[in-house]
């Protein structure tokens, strides 16, 4: 397991509680627990205030006295979600704070795991270009929002085609057929037959 990322991650004091992991997935467990890290859903937030929450928290612990204004960026995010779709509410609020944290110096990072839930964390900007260079298979740090909230659908057809989509997260793929033999590969339900290959972009 190598954790060299944790110094640019969170504070020194707090490194003792995640010291008992013996592996990544232990480490990453302890992150979720201790709210270093914290894991919202493609959908949005579970609980309302959630991600402003929590951004608050880590931003009073990395520059004591400072309070993150989370009522005004919920007020327009109620204001804007009228015309969302879903999977649009989590970016826009990311978006948002980060323009918030900037003036303080502050970044949000997010760690890509390969699914189509968010994992994001709070550094300074130094330390968030240090993440990103110490990005690896198991921890690939990225500044948080740099995706496009899109997957990327790769089925290889019987007959040995490569059939692709790139959809926004949420939405399904029906009645899709291969380009090179016209086999079904997605029914009308959005299900297939072979195997998918799934890549959040």
């Amino acid at each position: 397991m190598n954790a060299n990322f944790l110094r640019h991650l969170v504070l020194p004091e707090e490194e003792k509680q995640l010291s008992s992991a013996q592996d990544d997935e232990q480490l990453l467990d302890a992150l979720l627990k201790h709210r270093y890290l914290l894991m919202i859903d493609w959908k949005g937030e579970e609980e309302p205030n959630q991600i402003g929450d929590f951004l608050k928290t880590r931003a009073a612990a990395l520059k004591p006295g400072f309070d993150l204004d989370t009522e005004s960026v919920y007020r327009s995010l109620q204001e804007e979600a009228a015309g969302f779709e879903p999977g649009d509410s989590v970016p826009f609020l990311l978006k948002s704070f980060q323009q918030l944290l900037k003036k303080e110096k502050l970044a949000i990072v997010q760690l890509d795991r390969g699914d189509d839930s968010y994992y994001i964390s709070l550094t300074t900007d130094k330390n968030a270009k240090d993440l990103k260079k110490q990005s690896s298979e198991v921890w690939a740090w990225r500044p948080a929002g740099q995706g496009t909230g899109e997957v990327l659908y790769t089925v290889y057809c019987s007959c040995g085609s490569m059939n692709v989509w790139q959809v926004k997260r949420g939405e399904v793929i029906t009645e899709s057929n291969c380009d090179d033999c016209n086999r079904e590969i997605f029914d009308k339900d959005g299900k297939s037959s072979l195997p998918v290959q799934k890549d959040y972009v």
